[in-house]
């Protein structure tokens, strides 16, 4: 697969604090770090609350950039969550000495770089959100040159989230407006993860998990729809799996009841009792505190309630949800 890095990527001649390492930085490995400062995730952290927004930037430069021929030509990053992404159900046969060794890996990005404008230093900067289950995530940087040399990086972050045993899972998700590759415009429900186009694009393992996208309407207004809309404009993405979300809008009552829905079968209530959007598969313009029911391709039951819609400096969803374990 090849595709062209966001606009974050760009040529980096500074010096780059140093971070924990997978490679010895000796012999002819491309050269990678991760930038360490209070804004940038370069090691190992405890996460202070679930779906915590972070950032990270790394650098990487062949080993000789004097030489004539070596440039870089991949970048790679994976992320390995453990006891997997979604959360636990703690049901009377939970047994944590095998559950807990449980992990799965998502591409977040594979990239081979341009041929025709060849780069012998790279640095690249993205957003993402964390896990909003209790876990593990090990983050792994992964750059190689033409010559199949190859450096890497990592670091773990760590969640404990103290509403783990409830029967639902709840967090706040922020979804952005499709502007760039590397907005998050794609959620994932069950896990609570908000991806941006470039993990999506050309990728069926990403594609799989996106439940809902934000898709503005032909007049600009936000609005949320199932991956297999047929207003959903994805330039420049080939989707081999497309998830199907029922959407309902929920009456003025039940958006003012959300906090007292704490069980499957209030979720399972409001979503019978709400009415259908004018089309299907897409909520139609959200306003602020509306609430929306949803049932997902894996029978899951759950509300979403618009706690903000942020215009500036990048137009943002703020969202409340609730979703059956």
């Amino acid at each position: 697969m090849r595709l062209r890095l966001p606009l974050v990527a760009f040529l980096l001649l500074g010096l780059v604090a140093a971070s924990c390492s997978d490679d010895s930085e000796s012999g002819p490995n491309p050269y990678l770090n991760l930038v360490g400062s209070s804004r940038f995730v370069s090691t190992n952290r405890v996460l202070s609350g679930a779906g915590d927004t972070l950032s990270t930037r790394l650098y990487t430069a062949v080993a000789d950039t004097n030489s004539a021929t070596d440039q870089l030509q991949r970048l790679r990053i994976t992320v390995a969550y453990t006891p997997g992404k979604n959360p636990v159900v703690y049901t009377p046969t939970y047994d944590p000495t095998t559950y807990g060794n449980n992990t799965e890996e998502l591409v977040f990005l594979d990239s081979l770089l341009s041929t025709t404008k060849p780069k012998q230093q790279l640095a690249f900067q993205f957003t993402f959100n964390a896990r909003t289950t209790s876990g593990r995530e090990l983050w792994k940087f992964e750059s190689e040159d033409n010559q199949q040399r190859t450096a890497s990086r990592s670091y773990r972050l760590t969640l404990r989230n103290g509403d783990s045993a409830l029967v639902y899972h709840r967090y706040t998700a922020r979804l952005q407006a499709p502007r760039a590759i590397s907005s998050r415009s794609f959620l994932a429900l069950l896990p609570g993860l908000t991806l941006p186009k470039f993990t999506i694009r050309n990728n069926p393992g990403a594609q799989q998990l996106v439940d809902l996208i934000y898709q503005p309407t032909a007049a600009g207004e936000p609005a949320l729809s199932s991956p297999d809309s047929s207003v959903l404009k994805l330039r420049g993405a080939k989707w081999n799996v497309k998830r199907t979300t029922q959407l309902r809008l929920a009456s003025v009552g039940d958006s003012a009841s959300f906090g007292g829905a704490n069980n499957i079968a209030a979720f399972t209530a409001i979503f019978n009792r709400g009415t259908l959007p004018l089309a299907p598969t897409t909520t139609g313009p959200l306003r602020r505190r509306q609430l929306i029911a949803f049932l997902t391709q894996d029978n899951k039951y759950g509300l979403i309630q618009v706690e903000n819609i942020r215009t500036t400096p990048v137009p943002t969803l703020d969202l409340q949800i609730r979703i059956a374990k």
